[in-house]
């Protein structure tokens, strides 16, 4: 499955208004068994069978993170009560970031 392809399936399942992070498309390709890995997770997501990550940091904004093979994370924001508006797709690194910016995490870096 493509990149394109992959993100009409996330269409399907959260709607049309999803927004894909820049390094979606280069980073879709890596994946392996990609209706295992990624497509069956964000249906549990959907029918609520899977917890996010924070409920209480982050006010209206609820997050879902995913290991998906070697280094490739996914992480899935979604913003209350308007359902899913942001799928990404990235390495270890923009993990470390995203978590960081969102109040998730503190740095790794070490000094």
């Amino acid at each position: 499955m493509n990149a394109e392809e992959l993100k009409l399936k996330i269409k399907e399942i959260f709607g049309e208004d999803i927004i894909f992070n820049k390094e979606f498309g280069e980073l879709a390709g890596l994946i392996k068994n990609i209706d295992d890995n990624l497509i069956s997770w964000c249906i549990q997501i959907k029918e609520g069978k899977i917890q996010p990550i924070s409920k209480s940091i982050l006010g209206d904004k609820i997050v879902f993170i995913r290991k998906i093979g070697s280094s490739e994370r996914c992480l899935i924001i979604k913003i209350k009560n308007d359902g899913v508006k942001e799928v990404h797709l990235g390495n270890h690194k923009y993990y470390n970031e995203i978590t960081q910016r969102l109040g998730l995490k503190q740095s790794s870096n070490k000094y």
